[in-house]
Parts: structure tokens; C-alpha cells; sequence
């Protein structure tokens, strides 16, 4: 184990004592398993931010498949079926599909 000398804040220093108590440990244990968990609380924290820029992303996906699937329906032409790739409704609905990417 490593001595160290540090200066910390009263307020600080009155968590890590309430901590010690509650968790019957000595003050440096305390000190240590507080540094831990506020490290492990930073790789979580950047882990949540990660998954919510995906969910972010999956919603933007979504939102663009329910936009093309209205699109269709409102632009099917059943008696006359055409190649979609020159329906200029559809050509029109793709240039704007930028409007649901990030």
C-alpha cells in the first residue's frame, strides 16, 4: 500500500467519516473505495451517454421508416405499377431523407 498525503475539504472530510461509519471501515479504506466508485460512476456515465447517442440514432432510423412508409401509402399507385426508382415522389422523398441523419 502506498502513503500518501492529501488535503481535503471539511465538508469532504465529513462524507468520508460518515461513510466510514456507516460502512464500519478506517478512514484511508474509505478514501479508496470513494475514489473506485466515482471512477466506476465516470465509465458508466460514458457508457449511458453512448447508448443514448444510439437510441438517438435508432429513433431518427425509425422515424425516417415511418416517414417512408406514409410516403407509400399515400403515393401507391395500384392500376399502374412503375419503377420506383424513376417515381419522382419517391426521388423528391429521398433528397429530403437528410432532415432524420444526425
Amino acid at each position: 500500500m502506498i502513503r500518501t498525503h492529501i488535503s481535503i475539504p471539511e465538508d469532504i472530510d465529513k462524507v468520508i467519516k460518515d461513510y466510514c461509519i456507516k460502512n464500519d471501515i478506517k478512514y484511508s479504506q474509505a478514501v479508496s473505495k470513494l475514489v473506485e466508485l466515482g471512477t466506476n460512476n465516470k465509465e458508466i456515465s460514458e457508457l449511458v451517454n453512448t447508448n443514448n447517442n444510439l437510441m438517438k440514432k435508432i429513433y431518427s432510423r425509425l422515424a425516417y421508416s415511418i416517414s417512408l412508409l406514409e410516403q407509400f401509402y399515400s403515393d401507391m399507385e395500384i392500376d399502374e405499377l412503375t419503377n420506383p426508382n424513376l417515381n419522382p415522389a419517391l426521388r423528391d422523398f429521398r433528397s429530403k431523407k437528410n432532415k432524420y441523419d444526425d
